[in-house]
Protein backbone atom coordinates (compact mmCIF):
# COMPACT_ATOMS: atom_id res chain seq x y z
CA UNK A 1 0.00 0.00 0.00
CA UNK A 2 1.32 3.39 -0.90
CA UNK A 3 2.79 5.84 1.59
CA UNK A 4 2.58 9.62 1.79
CA UNK A 5 4.66 10.70 -1.17
CA UNK A 6 6.44 13.66 0.42
CA UNK A 7 6.90 12.58 4.01
CA UNK A 8 10.68 12.78 3.57
CA UNK A 9 10.47 16.50 2.69
CA UNK A 10 8.77 18.06 5.73
CA UNK A 11 9.93 21.59 4.85
CA UNK A 12 8.01 21.51 1.58
CA UNK A 13 4.66 20.48 3.00
CA UNK A 14 2.85 20.94 6.26
CA UNK A 15 2.73 17.79 8.38
CA UNK A 16 4.17 15.63 5.63
CA UNK A 17 3.24 14.68 2.13
CA UNK A 18 0.20 14.24 -0.04
CA UNK A 19 -1.30 11.00 -1.20
CA UNK A 20 -3.26 10.46 -4.38
CA UNK A 21 -4.90 7.34 -5.64
CA UNK A 22 -3.59 7.85 -9.17
CA UNK A 23 0.03 8.51 -8.15
CA UNK A 24 0.57 5.26 -6.28
CA UNK A 25 2.62 2.56 -7.94
CA UNK A 26 -0.06 -0.06 -7.53
CA UNK A 27 -1.42 -2.67 -9.96
CA UNK A 28 -4.06 -1.53 -12.40
CA UNK A 29 -7.50 -1.29 -10.86
CA UNK A 30 -9.41 -4.43 -11.94
CA UNK A 31 -12.64 -2.49 -12.49
CA UNK A 32 -13.81 1.14 -12.47
CA UNK A 33 -15.29 2.66 -9.35
CA UNK A 34 -19.07 2.82 -9.16
CA UNK A 35 -21.84 3.50 -6.68
CA UNK A 36 -24.08 0.60 -5.73
CA UNK A 37 -27.70 1.67 -6.20
CA UNK A 38 -28.94 5.20 -6.78
CA UNK A 39 -27.70 8.44 -5.23
CA UNK A 40 -30.36 10.11 -3.09
CA UNK A 41 -31.50 13.48 -4.43
CA UNK A 42 -33.55 14.53 -1.39
CA UNK A 43 -36.93 14.51 -3.15
CA UNK A 44 -39.79 13.67 -0.77
CA UNK A 45 -41.56 10.37 -1.25
CA UNK A 46 -44.98 10.61 -2.90
CA UNK A 47 -47.90 10.53 -0.45
CA UNK A 48 -49.53 7.20 0.13
CA UNK A 49 -52.85 6.72 -1.69
CA UNK A 50 -55.91 7.11 0.54
CA UNK A 51 -57.23 3.89 1.98
CA UNK A 52 -60.68 2.73 1.00
CA UNK A 53 -62.94 3.02 4.03
CA UNK A 54 -65.58 0.35 4.77
CA UNK A 55 -69.21 1.39 4.50
CA UNK A 56 -69.99 1.33 8.20
CA UNK A 57 -73.52 1.35 9.58
CA UNK A 58 -73.47 4.08 12.25
CA UNK A 59 -75.57 3.54 15.40
CA UNK A 60 -74.83 6.91 16.94
CA UNK A 61 -72.33 9.73 16.56
CA UNK A 62 -70.80 12.48 18.71
CA UNK A 63 -68.58 15.36 17.61
CA UNK A 64 -66.23 17.57 19.63
CA UNK A 65 -64.00 20.56 18.90
CA UNK A 66 -60.51 20.11 20.32
CA UNK A 67 -57.91 22.83 19.68
CA UNK A 68 -59.69 23.91 16.52
CA UNK A 69 -60.06 20.37 15.19
CA UNK A 70 -63.32 18.50 14.75
CA UNK A 71 -63.21 15.00 16.22
CA UNK A 72 -66.13 12.65 15.60
CA UNK A 73 -66.74 9.36 17.41
CA UNK A 74 -68.98 6.92 15.58
CA UNK A 75 -70.27 3.74 17.16
CA UNK A 76 -70.66 1.41 14.21
CA UNK A 77 -71.91 -2.07 13.54
CA UNK A 78 -69.20 -4.67 13.18
CA UNK A 79 -68.56 -5.74 9.60
CA UNK A 80 -67.91 -9.29 8.47
CA UNK A 81 -64.19 -9.94 7.87
CA UNK A 82 -64.79 -10.19 4.11
CA UNK A 83 -66.12 -6.62 4.00
CA UNK A 84 -63.01 -5.26 5.70
CA UNK A 85 -60.88 -6.16 2.66
CA UNK A 86 -58.15 -7.52 4.87
CA UNK A 87 -55.90 -10.10 3.31
CA UNK A 88 -54.69 -12.73 5.68
CA UNK A 89 -50.92 -13.04 5.83
CA UNK A 90 -49.56 -16.50 6.26
CA UNK A 91 -46.71 -16.67 8.80
CA UNK A 92 -43.31 -17.53 7.40
CA UNK A 93 -42.23 -21.10 7.77
CA UNK A 94 -39.00 -21.97 9.54
CA UNK A 95 -37.36 -22.91 6.23
CA UNK A 96 -38.11 -19.47 4.74
CA UNK A 97 -36.91 -17.68 7.88
CA UNK A 98 -33.66 -19.64 7.75
CA UNK A 99 -33.22 -18.93 4.03
CA UNK A 100 -33.68 -15.17 4.48
CA UNK A 101 -31.38 -15.03 7.49
CA UNK A 102 -28.73 -16.95 5.60
CA UNK A 103 -29.00 -14.57 2.66
CA UNK A 104 -28.39 -11.57 4.93
CA UNK A 105 -25.43 -13.33 6.58
CA UNK A 106 -23.93 -14.09 3.17
CA UNK A 107 -24.23 -10.43 2.13
CA UNK A 108 -22.57 -9.22 5.34
CA UNK A 109 -19.79 -11.78 5.00
CA UNK A 110 -19.20 -10.90 1.33
CA UNK A 111 -18.77 -7.19 2.20
CA UNK A 112 -16.47 -8.03 5.12
CA UNK A 113 -14.28 -10.26 2.98
CA UNK A 114 -14.24 -7.67 0.19
CA UNK A 115 -13.76 -4.05 1.30
CA UNK A 116 -15.51 -3.94 4.66
CA UNK A 117 -17.84 -1.73 6.69
CA UNK A 118 -16.69 1.75 7.74
CA UNK A 119 -18.11 4.47 9.97
CA UNK A 120 -16.95 7.87 8.71
CA UNK A 121 -17.04 11.32 10.30
CA UNK A 122 -16.45 14.33 8.04
CA UNK A 123 -16.08 18.00 9.00
CA UNK A 124 -16.20 20.17 5.87
CA UNK A 125 -14.51 23.57 6.03
CA UNK A 126 -15.90 26.19 3.62
CA UNK A 127 -16.85 23.46 1.11
CA UNK A 128 -13.16 23.11 0.20
CA UNK A 129 -11.28 20.97 2.72
CA UNK A 130 -12.62 18.09 4.79
CA UNK A 131 -11.26 16.58 7.98
CA UNK A 132 -12.12 12.89 7.70
CA UNK A 133 -12.04 10.25 10.41
CA UNK A 134 -12.78 6.58 9.81
CA UNK A 135 -12.45 3.42 11.84
CA UNK A 136 -10.98 0.06 10.95
CA UNK A 137 -12.09 -2.15 13.80
CA UNK A 138 -11.23 -0.19 16.94
CA UNK A 139 -8.38 1.76 15.34
CA UNK A 140 -9.09 5.36 14.34
CA UNK A 141 -7.66 6.95 11.18
CA UNK A 142 -7.76 10.59 10.12
CA UNK A 143 -6.81 12.65 7.10
CA UNK A 144 -7.40 15.98 5.42
CA UNK A 145 -9.01 15.76 1.98
CA UNK A 146 -9.33 18.38 -0.76
CA UNK A 147 -12.81 16.98 -1.57
CA UNK A 148 -16.05 18.51 -0.33
CA UNK A 149 -17.49 15.43 1.39
CA UNK A 150 -21.00 16.84 1.11
CA UNK A 151 -20.77 15.37 -2.40
CA UNK A 152 -20.12 11.89 -0.98
CA UNK A 153 -23.48 11.64 0.78
CA UNK A 154 -26.64 10.06 -0.54
CA UNK A 155 -25.31 6.49 -0.85
CA UNK A 156 -23.94 3.78 1.42
CA UNK A 157 -22.18 1.28 -0.82
CA UNK A 158 -19.67 1.55 -3.62
CA UNK A 159 -17.22 -0.59 -5.54
CA UNK A 160 -13.62 0.47 -5.96
CA UNK A 161 -10.30 -1.24 -6.69
CA UNK A 162 -12.20 -4.47 -7.23
CA UNK A 163 -13.74 -4.47 -3.75
CA UNK A 164 -17.11 -3.58 -2.29
CA UNK A 165 -17.26 -1.06 0.56
CA UNK A 166 -20.13 -0.12 2.85
CA UNK A 167 -20.05 3.10 4.88
CA UNK A 168 -22.15 5.20 7.20
CA UNK A 169 -21.22 8.88 6.77
CA UNK A 170 -21.84 11.58 9.37
CA UNK A 171 -20.97 15.05 8.08
CA UNK A 172 -21.11 18.65 9.27
CA UNK A 173 -20.14 21.99 7.74
CA UNK A 174 -17.99 24.66 9.39
CA UNK A 175 -17.00 28.18 8.40
CA UNK A 176 -13.43 29.32 9.10
CA UNK A 177 -14.61 32.95 9.13
CA UNK A 178 -17.21 32.18 11.78
CA UNK A 179 -14.68 30.20 13.80
CA UNK A 180 -12.28 33.16 13.77
CA UNK A 181 -15.07 35.46 14.94
CA UNK A 182 -15.90 33.00 17.71
CA UNK A 183 -12.24 32.94 18.77
CA UNK A 184 -12.07 36.75 18.91
CA UNK A 185 -15.25 36.74 20.99
CA UNK A 186 -13.74 34.21 23.39
CA UNK A 187 -15.99 31.29 22.41
CA UNK A 188 -13.07 29.24 21.05
CA UNK A 189 -9.56 28.65 22.34
CA UNK A 190 -7.96 27.75 19.01
CA UNK A 191 -8.53 27.14 15.31
CA UNK A 192 -7.95 23.90 13.42
CA UNK A 193 -4.56 23.66 11.71
CA UNK A 194 -5.70 22.92 8.16
CA UNK A 195 -2.85 22.05 5.79
CA UNK A 196 -2.57 23.41 2.28
CA UNK A 197 -3.66 20.70 -0.16
CA UNK A 198 -3.31 20.52 -3.95
CA UNK A 199 -6.04 22.17 -6.00
CA UNK A 200 -8.88 19.76 -6.72
CA UNK A 201 -9.57 21.10 -10.21
CA UNK A 202 -6.00 20.68 -11.43
CA UNK A 203 -4.71 17.75 -9.37
CA UNK A 204 -7.80 15.69 -8.67
CA UNK A 205 -8.87 14.17 -5.36
CA UNK A 206 -6.03 14.04 -2.82
CA UNK A 207 -5.66 13.52 0.89
CA UNK A 208 -3.07 13.74 3.66
CA UNK A 209 -3.07 11.11 6.40
CA UNK A 210 -2.43 12.55 9.86
CA UNK A 211 -3.43 9.63 12.08
CA UNK A 212 -3.29 5.85 11.74
CA UNK A 213 -1.02 3.14 10.41
CA UNK A 214 -0.66 3.72 6.65
CA UNK A 215 0.75 0.23 6.33
CA UNK A 216 -2.65 -1.25 7.14
CA UNK A 217 -4.00 -2.14 3.71
CA UNK A 218 -7.53 -2.86 4.95
CA UNK A 219 -7.90 0.66 6.33
CA UNK A 220 -6.06 2.55 3.59
CA UNK A 221 -7.82 0.86 0.67
CA UNK A 222 -11.09 2.45 1.75
CA UNK A 223 -9.81 6.03 1.70
CA UNK A 224 -8.00 5.45 -1.60
CA UNK A 225 -11.02 3.80 -3.20
CA UNK A 226 -13.41 6.58 -2.23
CA UNK A 227 -11.06 9.21 -3.70
CA UNK A 228 -10.95 7.12 -6.88
CA UNK A 229 -14.73 7.09 -6.80
CA UNK A 230 -14.88 10.88 -6.54
CA UNK A 231 -12.50 11.40 -9.46
CA UNK A 232 -14.44 9.01 -11.70
CA UNK A 233 -17.97 10.08 -10.69
CA UNK A 234 -17.53 13.74 -9.72
CA UNK A 235 -20.17 15.14 -12.09
CA UNK A 236 -22.90 12.77 -10.88
CA UNK A 237 -21.97 13.26 -7.21
CA UNK A 238 -21.99 17.05 -7.45
CA UNK A 239 -25.28 17.07 -9.36
CA UNK A 240 -26.96 14.83 -6.77
CA UNK A 241 -25.69 17.04 -3.93
CA UNK A 242 -27.03 20.16 -5.66
CA UNK A 243 -30.42 18.43 -5.98
CA UNK A 244 -30.37 17.47 -2.28
CA UNK A 245 -29.45 21.01 -1.33
CA UNK A 246 -32.21 22.49 -3.52
CA UNK A 247 -34.87 20.08 -2.25
CA UNK A 248 -33.81 20.65 1.36
CA UNK A 249 -34.24 24.40 0.87
CA UNK A 250 -37.69 23.86 -0.68
CA UNK A 251 -38.67 21.70 2.28
CA UNK A 252 -37.31 24.26 4.76
CA UNK A 253 -39.29 27.08 3.18
CA UNK A 254 -42.48 25.02 3.18
CA UNK A 255 -42.03 24.18 6.86
CA UNK A 256 -41.36 27.84 7.69
CA UNK A 257 -44.50 28.90 5.79
CA UNK A 258 -46.56 26.28 7.64
CA UNK A 259 -45.16 27.46 10.94
CA UNK A 260 -46.21 31.04 10.22
CA UNK A 261 -49.54 30.15 8.63
CA UNK A 262 -50.56 26.70 9.87
CA UNK A 263 -53.23 24.89 7.91
CA UNK A 264 -56.45 24.01 9.74
CA UNK A 265 -56.38 20.47 11.01
CA UNK A 266 -58.55 18.11 8.96
CA UNK A 267 -61.55 16.52 10.67
CA UNK A 268 -60.76 13.32 12.53
CA UNK A 269 -63.27 10.47 12.46
CA UNK A 270 -62.93 7.54 14.87
CA UNK A 271 -65.14 4.53 14.20
CA UNK A 272 -65.44 2.03 17.01
CA UNK A 273 -67.42 -1.08 17.79
CA UNK A 274 -67.55 -4.02 20.19
CA UNK A 275 -66.51 -7.27 18.59
CA UNK A 276 -68.27 -10.45 19.60
CA UNK A 277 -66.34 -13.06 17.72
CA UNK A 278 -65.51 -16.55 18.91
CA UNK A 279 -62.12 -15.61 20.32
CA UNK A 280 -63.56 -12.90 22.53
CA UNK A 281 -66.34 -15.17 23.78
CA UNK A 282 -63.80 -17.86 24.70
CA UNK A 283 -61.70 -15.27 26.53
CA UNK A 284 -64.70 -14.09 28.52
CA UNK A 285 -65.56 -17.67 29.48
CA UNK A 286 -61.99 -18.28 30.61
CA UNK A 287 -61.95 -15.15 32.77
CA UNK A 288 -65.31 -16.03 34.27
CA UNK A 289 -64.16 -19.55 35.11
CA UNK A 290 -60.96 -18.25 36.77
CA UNK A 291 -62.78 -15.61 38.83
CA UNK A 292 -63.30 -16.48 42.53
CA UNK A 293 -66.76 -17.76 43.37
CA UNK A 294 -69.14 -15.42 45.21
CA UNK A 295 -71.56 -18.20 46.24
CA UNK A 296 -70.28 -18.82 49.76
CA UNK A 297 -72.11 -20.95 52.29
CA UNK A 298 -72.50 -19.34 55.68
CA UNK A 299 -70.99 -21.43 58.43
CA UNK A 300 -72.93 -21.14 61.64
CA UNK A 301 -71.15 -21.58 64.92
Amino acid sequence: MKKNLLTSIPLLCLLGGFTHAQEAKLPEKPMPSRIVGEIADGKPSPPAPPKKQPNFKIHWSKSHQVNGQSITFNKVAALPPADMEQKSVEPLGQAEITRRARKIEQWIESVKQSGGFFTVSATIYDHKTTYVRWWNGKEEYACYSNVDWNHLGGFHEFVGRGKRFSMILFSANSSIKQMREDKRAGYRNSLPKIPSLPNLATHGARYMVIKGDEGNDDAMEFIEAIHDLYDENKAALVKAWQERKKNHEIYRRKQEALRRNPKPKPPLVINWTIRKDGVEQEERKRRKSEAPSTNRKEVKP
